[in-house]
Order: structure tokens, then sequence, then C-alpha cells
């Protein structure tokens, strides 16, 4: 067995279940559910007749890739969303879809960790934050470090205060941006300082944006 599984620690959602049934709530209030975040709402009735209407697909195994549309349609939205230059990403090359965030970003780490770096591999992460950065790193071999997110600096992680030995040592910067559970975005500048910090200490910035439609 894998030694780092001693590393892991349970889910939150574990946790709060275990805190949540110590409690015995009010008859006169219905619950709010504010866990692990699943949908709450009906489908829209367009996904369902989609879904319906392609059913046949299911006695095939889908791509890894995605269909080619999907893939186009996705590189489009973004380059709209984001204002990129026409071009900027490739629907081959840039483009993947995933099951979910979790898996992608677990599978991220595993390819991209270096065990057999001079150094032990460092990945730094935001403090709070989604508990497979944790995970991941562990079981990629790596060292996690994490960045508190004070309200003192915007609750954005001080990158200013990291030393250059532990830039030499990264191999994975973890962002998230509009931030968990603070909302707070990255600013442009600082994106620029953390790309020229990436180039001159090789490492990747893994982005986790999941939360960027979330704006007033």
């Amino acid at each position: 067995m894998n030694p780092d599984l001693n590393k892991l620690q349970p889910y939150p959602f574990e946790k709060l279940k275990a805190l949540l049934g110590q409690v015995t709530p009010s008859a006169d209030y219905s619950a709010i559910p504010l866990s692990i975040g699943e949908p709450k709402h009906p489908s829209p009735q367009f996904v369902l007749d989609s879904i319906t209407n392609n059913l046949g697909k299911v006695a095939i195994y889908p791509s890894t890739k995605g269909l080619p549309e999907f893939r186009k349609s996705m590189t489009n939205w973004a380059t709209q969303r984001f204002n990129l230059k026409p071009g900027t990403l490739c629907s081959e090359d840039n483009i993947l879809p995933v099951n979910g965030t979790r898996e992608a970003i677990f599978s991220f780490t595993q390819a991209v960790i270096d065990r057999e770096a001079s150094n032990q591999a460092l990945v730094l992460s935001p403090n709070p934050f989604y508990q497979i950065y944790e995970g991941a790193s562990y079981l990629a071999g790596a060292e996690l470090e994490l960045l508190p997110t004070l309200e003192s600096s915007q609750f954005i992680p001080d990158y200013d205060s990291v030393a250059d030995s532990t830039w030499d040592r990264c191999q994975i910067l973890f962002m998230c941006s509009p931030g968990n559970p603070t909302g707070a975005v990255t600013p442009a500048e600082t994106l620029k300082k953390l790309i020229k910090l990436a180039d001159k200490h090789d490492f990747i910035i893994a982005s986790d944006e999941c939360y960027s439609e979330i704006y007033c």
C-alpha cells in the first residue's frame, strides 16, 4: 500500500455530517443544506430533451477527449468569456472535458509531479483550500505548503513573502480565483507577477477557476 495514504484526512463533508448528527433541528423550520453543494433545482428541460434524444449513444464508450463539436464549443465559450485573442486556445491541444474537477486535479497532479527531482517536490496552495489539492499532492509524493489568505492581504496569499528557495522547489502552484470561501479575486498584476515567477523557477500554475461564473 502507498504509505502516503496515511497522510490523508477525512473529507470535510464527513466531518460536517458527524457534527450535524449531534444536533436536533427545530421542527418549526425547514433545512437549508449548505454542505456538498449538489444542485437543488430541476434540470433544464432542453438538457433532459437532449439526453433523451441521444440515449442510443449510451451503448458505446465515450472517447476521453469528448466530441470535437463539444471541445470546439468549449473553446469558443472560453475565448468569448475571457476576451482572449482568436486562436489563443486550440480545441485539439488545449481543451479536455472531465467528469469533475476533483478527478481532473488529482490526475493532473500525478502527471506533473516529478518524484525524482533533486529537491523533494513541493506544491503550494492557498489556505483554506479545496481538499483534493492536499490529497493529490501527498499521493504524488510531494510536500504541501499552505499560503494563508488573510484579511491583511485582501484574502489573497502574500506571494511576495515566499522565499526564492521555496519557489525553486515548487512544481505546482494551486490558485483559486474567485477564492472559496472569501470570494477574493486575484488582481491581474498579481497574475502577471506569478507568471514571471513560474517562468523563472520552472513551476506550473494550476488555476482552479470553478467559481468564475459566480459574480454580481
